[in-house]
């Protein structure tokens, strides 16, 4: 039988003796934070007090409030406008023409939750909302493409990131073809339920 979100709050805010976390409130949340300047390694959430909020992150600490949590269940990375260069989808519809895989590692607190997980090329923050398929023109011809996917899920299972436990995500991009470290722009988003104070019995 597959655990709810719900459950899995409930069971690490038990252990951690977060008593006062079943009277709050739940809904569906994300943070995220990027980086606009080109390089192969990115240190995200660590330094987004540094950043515009929200051009580059949504979030001032990377840790979260007392009684504030967020269950991960979906991983996202994707490209950014920057000006050097027009919108990086860090995907295509060609072969070797900008095909990217990101390698990340997760960790929060002291301890490293994901470890090398691989993530095939990368879209724009619109795939989060739509099918992923692209118009694609060659020659007199218009067809329709599938982007490679750009995110990793976890339903069913999700990371819990507690109040006032640090969290970070330390990734790198390769080129698929050759394996070496590309330089471009890029950031990274956490998707799922998030629990927020409820006013009604915090007041």
């Amino acid at each position: 039988m597959a655990i709810s979100a719900q459950d899995k709050i409930m069971y690490v805010a038990n252990k951690l003796g977060l008593s006062s976390l079943k009277y709050m409130q739940a809904s569906t949340g994300a943070v995220y934070d990027g980086d606009f300047s080109a390089g192969s390694k990115f240190d995200f959430f660590e330094t987004s007090v540094q950043k515009n909020n929200p051009e580059l992150t949504n979030i001032t600490d990377n840790r979260f409030e007392v009684n504030e949590a967020l269950l991960v269940e979906t991983i996202g990375f994707y490209g950014f406008p920057n000006p050097a260069s027009a919108m990086c989808n860090l995907s295509s519809s060609l072969w070797g023409e900008n095909d990217y895989v990101v390698v990340f590692d997760m960790t929060i607190g002291n301890k490293r939750v994901i470890k090398q997980t691989p993530v095939y090329a990368a879209g724009s923050p619109a795939c989060f909302a739509s099918s992923s398929l692209n118009n694609q023109s060659a020659g007199p011809d218009t067809f329709m493409y599938q982007q490679a996917r750009h995110q990793i899920y976890l339903e069913g299972a999700g990371i819990l990131i507690p109040p006032q436990v640090e969290y970070s995500i330390n990734a790198q991009l390769f080129d698929v073809i050759t394996g070496l470290p590309v330089s471009d722009s890029l950031g990274v988003y956490l998707y799922g339920t998030r629990v927020l104070l409820n006013f009604n019995t915090s007041i």
